[in-house]
């Protein structure tokens, strides 16, 4: 999840900046979860490394916490043309819905 008082905080309480940025990732990201998935079940690597390396950073500048640890291995994994474990992409998906929820949780509030 998103640590939004660190990032709050790294903004000097600007709220309007974190709304842009949850907007921002909501419309770059939307299909996020299900590139990695296919790009999995093909056993595309190459692309799942630069997935798993452009989201890593993305998400690293928003202070999530959870699963960027689950997708620096993907792109470890992937980077040395290893599949990844099935249970840590899965664990990857899942964070990345609980993320866009709590992003449009957010910005309803």
């Amino acid at each position: 999840m998103i640590n939004i008082e660190m990032l709050d905080d790294m903004f000097g309480g600007d709220k309007e900046i974190t709304q842009q940025l949850f907007e921002l990732y909501l419309e770059e990201n939307a299909t996020t979860g299900d590139i990695i998935l296919t790009q999995y079940e093909s056993n595309d690597l190459s692309a799942l490394f630069h997935t798993s390396h452009t989201l890593s950073g993305a998400l690293g500048n928003l202070c999530e916490m959870d699963i960027l640890p689950k997708i620096k291995e993907i792109e470890a994994a992937a980077k040395t043309e290893n599949t990844p474990n099935k249970e840590t992409i899965d664990t990857v998906i899942e964070g990345l819905n609980k993320i866009k929820e709590q992003m449009r949780n957010h910005l309803s509030s």
